[in-house]
C-alpha cells in the first residue's frame, strides 16, 4: 500500500512539472494590412506579446508591429 502511495505521489509530481514546462503556443495577431498607422479603439482587452510587453488590446499590438517592423506574436490573452 505504501509503495502505491509513493508511486502515485511521484507520478503526480512528474505530471505537474511537465505541465508547467510546456512552451506556450504563440498566435499571430489578426492585423489589417494597412500602410498608414491605424487608430485603435480604447477597449481594454489586454494581450501579452511575445516580447514580454502587455498591450491594451490586439490592435495596439498590431500598431506596435507596424511601427517597429518586429514580428511580435500573442503569447496569451491576458496581461503578461
Amino acid at each position: 500500500m505504501n509503495g502505491r502511495v509513493v508511486f502515485l505521489g511521484l507520478l503526480l509530481i512528474c505530471v505537474a512539472a511537465d505541465a508547467t514546462e510546456k512552451p506556450q503556443l504563440l498566435r499571430k495577431p489578426s492585423c489589417p494590412d494597412m500602410e498608414e498607422i491605424m487608430a485603435c479603439p480604447l477597449n481594454l482587452a489586454p494581450v501579452c506579446g511575445s516580447d514580454g510587453n502587455t498591450y491594451a488590446n490586439e490592435c495596439t499590438l498590431c500598431a506596435h508591429r507596424q511601427i517597429t517592423k518586429m514580428d511580435v506574436m500573442i503569447a496569451k490573452e491576458e496581461s503578461c
